[in-house]
């Protein structure tokens, strides 16, 4: 299934790796070397030497809610990855798409700055640019399905942990995560008071404050509360020189509320309010001419450093996210427990380009987008210490979304393109869906049990789409608002139509025998089925581009093996999946249903599968030292494709054969605290960009390594840390995203240089 000598290099780049410190720290293991530290110290007398021997290293597991039960992780029958709220602070993850590195076949690159994760695991993602597009890999905030993509890219402050679950989870998840689940659980309020304060200073004159307090209100246990604030500003690492500055910057402003209530030992009620302020200019295109020289259409060369570009056209992106949720719990009796989860979530966003990547007017971009869902669950479980246990449950949910794009070829100087153009889109699109479900497991001894749950869902799409274009010469009575339709002076025509309502159905299960080999080892397989449903091309301008994908469904092959050795000074978890992908969502080309040449649009393309292996390490051989690995092997193909046929063979997109990831933490304890210097080293072998044309350099972005570091300081009493921090140590160059040519150049996106920071923390 892989190449021999990919699994070798890998394989003993991993147990090579596993020496190189660095920051993957989970909770548990902080805080255990935490606690041998100060043994250590209490167990030393006035001379410094040790009185008694200091605890023996262990790794404890992390309680995840994969199963929407709290678990041992290790005792969980799914490939998950868990990162602790302790190891996002201490390794200074700012965003969500940090957190890719520490799962295997994994990726989460923005192609817009910090505004929209690109999720893709082990080969599952989308490639449509629109803002109708749905993720395939379903992503919960306390709970809370984000349908928007433009809601998911928040900061990570004042986390309890994330869990990142790979493959279908179609059943308790449900909605959307044909191919894996992300889910964030915020730090709750509790009865006792804790906090924090951090303050982070960086490189492009990046600053960051972070905060939160929270405790009991008045004196009992009845109330608690507790209050989260972000700010992170920065310049870009972009220079721009049509203007000669900086290309943007960005200011990303977040802050939740929780106000927790216990009236009786039966019932719980807890109430999360939260909003988001984004502004920033994202990540910008850098052209590469197709010319001589390397020319674009209108002979602009391009700065050969992939840092610097030229564009004369304003580029900025506002994001305002705002929402809240209620999360009820009854104890109805020893026997059941019922769960309630009612939540709201509103979007706006603004936003502006050059579409063009030159400092020429040939092509700008402007869109308004809104989003407002509304989503309630209901779960009712048993005791799951019964030998006989089960949840059951509905979900329901409905968004409205209304969005405004537009683009144009303004009037240029001297020069520049001479033609001009002007289009616009307005889509309104009403989403209802709904949901029962149900898990069973049943114990048949004490090694033997099976797992077994079913969901049907239904879901209603409607979408009111119309465009318009120039008919002839196009002219403003006001460039400075160009996109608004009453700016125009000449006359529009319509180009597009659709008025359209579709009903999807589907049933999805999940079926999962385990088997305890011994009391350290345990096995299972896993034989589960994922669906997205249909949905519309957000990005039709035209008639020729106007259509309606059906649904694609995934069916997954898995096994696994969970372990712990040396006394749990070492985990070791293994899983090989097969899957089969069918009528598969994808932008590329398609017929023209008006005739002619074919045309980008979203369609079913075809089908295909994905084989892969996954093994995560970690160890802790002694007190001081901690260190992780994992390893993604994958091979995906394409084995239908229509309309292209050559693409029948190609790799999916973003899907790099083999990515490889190592680190760890060691600890130097002092009388005046403890130094702590780690790294981590990542790996992703070649990638294409495109599932149809993937013979061409600017399309793909061959393997590539990067290194990560920092050292710490924490004092005697844990409360205060400062870190020193560096992220890509190499300064390597590489590509995030490359795109087919567009007015005579190829769209490149370059990931983030090296960056050097410095974070203080102090802790209640």
């Amino acid at each position: 299934m892989f190449k021999k000598k990919t699994l070798v290099v890998a394989l003993g780049g991993l147990l090579g790796g596993s020496l190189f410190a660095a920051p993957a720290w989970a909770e548990v293991a902080a805080q255990q070397a935490a606690s041998a530290d100060a043994n250590a110290q209490g167990n030393a007398d006035a001379t410094g030497k040790d009185k008694a021997k200091p605890a023996e290293a262990k790794l404890d597991t992390v309680t995840v809610t994969a199963r929407r039960r709290k678990e041992s992780i290790q005792d969980v029958p799914v490939a998950v990855t868990a990162i602790s709220g302790d190891a996002i602070k201490r390794n200074e993850l700012r965003v969500i798409n940090d957190i890719t590195k520490y799962v295997p076949n994994f990726a989460g690159l923005s192609t817009e700055g910090r505004e929209r994760p690109r999720w893709f695991l082990r080969g599952v993602g989308s490639n449509d640019p629109s803002d109708l597009s749905l993720s395939p890999i379903g992503v919960y905030f306390d709970d809370v399905y984000i349908n928007s993509v433009f809601g998911q890219g928040f900061p990570l402050f004042d986390l309890d942990h994330i869990e990142v679950l790979r493959g279908p989870q179609g059943t308790l998840w449900g909605k959307n995560t044909i191919g894996g689940a992300v889910s964030i659980t915020s730090q709750k309020p509790t009865f006792d008071y804790s906090g924090y304060g951090k303050l982070g200073f960086s490189q492009y004159d990046t600053k960051l404050v972070e905060a939160a307090v929270g405790g009991p209100i008045g004196n009992n246990d009845v109330l608690a509360a507790r209050v989260s604030v972000y700010h992170e500003n920065g310049d870009s690492y972009f220079t721009n020189a049509f203007s000669g500055d900086r290309f943007g910057g960005f200011h990303d402003n977040a802050v939740r509320f929780q106000l927790l209530a216990v009236p009786t030992s039966n019932a719980d009620f807890l109430l999360n309010v939260h909003a988001r302020n984004y502004t920033g200019g994202g990540d910008p295109w850098h052209a590469q001419g197709t010319g001589t020289g390397g020319t674009n259409s209108f002979g602009f060369v391009g700065s050969s450093d992939p840092y610097t570009v030229s564009l004369n056209a304003p580029s900025s992106d506002h994001i305002a996210t705002y929402g809240g949720s209620l999360t009820a719990h009854w104890h109805i009796n020893p026997a059941l427990t019922l769960t309630s989860i009612t939540a709201l979530e509103g979007l706006n966003r603004w936003y502006q380009d050059d579409e063009d990547y030159s400092p020429y007017d040939a092509a700008r971009s402007h869109d308004t987008l809104a989003s407002h869902q509304f989503s309630q669950e209901f779960r009712l479980e048993s005791p799951q210490t019964d030998r006989l246990s089960w949840i059951a449950g509905a979900h329901f949910f409905t968004e409205e979304l209304s969005e405004e794009s537009a683009g144009a070829g303004l009037p240029d100087a001297p020069g520049g393109p001479s033609s001009t153009y002007y289009h616009v889109a307005d889509i309104t699109q009403h989403t209802q869906s709904a949901a029962i479900f149900g898990s069973v497991k049943y114990r048949f001894t004490s090694r033997f049990n099976v797992t077994a749950g079913l969901r049907y869902t239904v879901e209603r799409k409607n979408i009111n789409l119309t465009g318009l274009e120039n008919d002839g010469p196009v002219t403003w009575s006001d460039t400075a608002s160009w996109w608004s339709p009453s700016s125009v002076t000449s006359p529009l025509a319509v180009s597009a139509r659709q008025n359209q309502t579709n009903t999807w159905r589907a049933p999805t299960w999940d079926l999962t025998p385990e088997y305890a080999i011994s009391s350290n080892v345990r096995a299972y397989f896993r034989y589960a089925r994922g669906f997205r449903s249909g949905g519309y091309n957000g990005n039709a301008y035209t008639q020729s581009t106007v259509s309606t994908v059906q649904p694609e469904y995934l069916t997954d092959y898995e096994a696994g093996i969970k372990s712990e050795w040396f006394d749990k000074r070492l985990i070791a978890n293994v899983s090989v999946f097969h899957y089969d992908y069918r009528d598969i969502q994808v932008f590329a080309l398609a017929p023209n249903p008006l005739g002619g040449s074919p045309v980008s649009t979203l369609s079913n393309a075809g089908q295909g599968r994905a084989d892969g292996f996954e093994l995560e390490l970690k160890a802790q051989p002694i007190n001081s030292l901690y260190l992780f690995a994992n390893l993604g092997l994958l091979n995906t193909r394409y084995t239908k494709f229509d309309y292209v046929p050559t693409a029948v063979g190609n790799s999916f997109a973003r899907s790099p054969h083999t990515t490889f990831n190592a680190g760890g933490e060691y600890r130097l304890p002092f009388d005046i605290g403890t130094f702590a210097l780690g790294g981590d080293v990542n790996y992703q072998s070649l990638q294409f960009y495109s599932a149809t044309r993937q013979t061409y350099p600017e399309l793909w972005q061959g393997g590539y390594t990067l290194l990560n570091a920092h050292i710490s300081w924490t004092s005697p009493d844990q409360k205060y840390m400062l870190t020193g921090y560096v992220t890509n140590l190499t300064n390597k160059v590489y590509k995030k995203l490359g795109l087919l040519p567009s007015y005579g150049a190829y769209p490149v996106l370059y990931g983030d240089p090296r960056v050097v920071g410095v974070t203080f923390t102090a802790k209640i």
